[in-house]
């Protein structure tokens, strides 16, 4: 029987009992279309309320009260392909067959970077489904062993990547931030690392080539560190549809 995930930003589709397998190769939705109310200023870089249109919705599996990460594309050097720089969130408010809205929520530490021009979402970022699961559940405070309890998470990653068929799956380990900052970051990328062996040698339609393990530590908190409840949810790992 297929389950529910417990603390999952974007939920695997369950049909008929089974997990429903994308058979076209993932394309990532993209913001189309970008609505400010007269009161919020005009400027693209101004933080003001808007609403954000993507081109795809029901029918990718965006429903909804999802959560996406925005990614915007630049080019380092005219003759070198877009890297993706991570911008931040998108709830998603709508969702219909071919489109969705959101609201977007800035990562602060992102937009702080000078590469980041236009602080606000814009027209043309891409909008990635990612899954999340609490970190606590895979591993003991500070540690890089899975727990017993591990197996039953990584058959919602399964799952998920059944559901999307990404070509490449990216693995991310996040934190709070208490404690020394190198020392985090270099734990999120041993839990990452651990993440990527456990679902290679489980799953034989994941392989080596297809995912990626990265760490990040505290640098992209997912609500302010100023409560247990909230570092609680920082410290996760997420696995982000790639292309």
């Amino acid at each position: 029987m297929c389950r529910p995930p417990i603390r999952t930003v974007i939920s695997v589709l369950c049909v008929l009992g089974s997990i429903h397998i994308a058979e076209a190769k993932f394309d990532p939705p993209r913001i189309t279309y970008v609505i400010t109310p007269a009161d919020a200023g005009t400027r693209t870089d101004e933080l003001g309320e808007r609403t954000f249109y993507i081109n795809k919705g029901l029918e990718s599996s965006i429903s909804k009260g999802n959560i996406l990460n925005v990614y915007r594309e630049k080019r380092p050097a005219r003759n070198m392909p877009p890297i993706r720089l991570f911008i931040g969130t998108m709830t998603i408010t709508t969702a219909q067959h071919g489109s969705s809205m959101g609201e977007f929520t800035p990562n602060a530490a992102s937009i702080a970077k000078p590469i980041i021009k236009y602080k606000s979402a814009m027209k043309s970022d891409i909008v990635m489904p990612r899954l999340v699961i609490d970190s606590s559940v895979l591993f003991d405070a500070g540690q890089i062993s899975l727990t017993r309890d591990a197996k039953t998470e990584f058959e919602k990653v399964a799952g998920f990547v059944q559901l999307f068929s990404p070509p490449k799956l990216v693995i991310e380990g996040h934190t709070d931030s208490d404690g020394d900052r190198d020392s985090k970051q270099k734990l999120t990328v041993r839990q990452a690392e651990t993440n990527r062996r456990f679902l290679i040698q489980e799953y034989d339609f994941i392989t080596s080539v297809m995912i990626e393990a990265r760490g990040y530590g505290e640098e992209r908190p997912i609500v302010p560190n100023n409560s247990a409840a909230n570092k609680a949810l920082n410290r996760r790992i997420e696995l982000i549809v790639w292309d």
